[in-house]
């Protein structure tokens, strides 16, 4: 058992984390299909690079990651992989709520504003990786496994926690420039309306800019148009719930505001390689 005591100089409210559940992806089917933009909203995940290396979204911002790397990922958080770029990683992810570390929003383990979101294992990184492997092992048998799921889980978030805590930190803060500062004001009025068939006339309008001026500055940002940065953030989703749930797919597209199942279809192959059936079954019998 873990012991609350101990634990209340990390977390408060005596909550005590649960695992939520773990995905496998080897390194061929990642060089596949990119894991696109998206994120979780009641809990965090905790992305271990178990071999190879890439490049990783969080917040907008990507990081070059290796093997022996953690990719903290906060609830709320927005992260993916760049489908322009070839990914080739093995990679083990843990999903974790009721996380509530002292002075830290709900299911956050750093501040995404002031830390860099990707832990160096360093040495430790052998024995973490396997760590990871034996979680997505005993997962299999969740009526069993889950108390020691949990247990495991949360003694790789207090060492997360830990390896961020003793980090020397940047603390040079840097003014964004006017433009930049727009970007990210597009950026968050796409993360609040991606379900819908936003346009450019349309986000100009409500963000009283030239339609012109905001593709630009988009662009020069985040390197894509605000119209593919709403349409990689709907994939991702849909990615999420082909993953996590027996969600028909005609549901999935009522739900991201695709237009009709075959609009679904048509923009998940687009970008994913593959229509969301048969990325459903690929993935499920990867996990077999």
């Amino acid at each position: 058992m873990i012991n609350r005591d101990k634990l209340s100089i990390y977390l408060r409210e005596n909550r005590i984390p649960v695992f939520s559940g773990c995905h496998y992806i080897n390194k061929d089917y990642s060089s596949l299909h990119a894991r696109l933009p998206h994120k979780h909203i009641d809990f965090l995940e905790l992305l271990y690079v178990y071999e190879g290396n890439g490049s990783y979204m969080v917040n907008d911002k990507y990081y070059e990651v290796k093997a022996g790397d953690i990719i903290v990922c906060n609830a709320e958080t927005i992260h993916g992989e760049n489908p322009d770029e070839l990914c080739n990683m093995t990679t083990y992810c843990i999903a974790i709520s009721n996380v509530a570390f002292v002075g830290l929003k709900d299911n956050s383990i750093c501040d995404d504003e002031k830390t860099t979101p990707v832990v160096s294992c360093g040495f430790l990184a052998g024995q973490v990786g396997e760590i990871f492997r034996l979680v997505h092992t005993l997962s299999c048998d969740p009526s069993h496994m889950s108390d020691i799921c949990s247990c495991l889980s949360c003694s790789i978030l207090l060492l997360t926690f830990e390896i961020l805590k003793s980090r020397k930190r940047n603390t040079h803060s840097h003014n964004r420039i006017s433009a930049a500062a727009t970007a990210d004001r597009i950026r968050k009025y796409l993360d609040n309306n991606y379900r819908s068939a936003v346009s450019l006339d349309k986000i100009a309008e409500d963000l009283k800019l030239n339609k012109y001026y905001l593709s630009h500055v988009f662009k020069d940002e985040f390197g894509v148009s605000p119209i593919q940065y709403s349409m990689k953030r709907r994939i991702g989703e849909a990615q999420s719930l082909l993953m996590e749930s027996s969600m028909p797919i005609g549901e999935i597209a009522d739900e991201l505001g695709f237009s009709s199942v075959c609009h679904l279809n048509s923009m998940f192959s687009q970008y994913v390689g593959m229509p969301p059936g048969k990325y459903r079954h690929s993935f499920r019998k990867m996990k077999e």
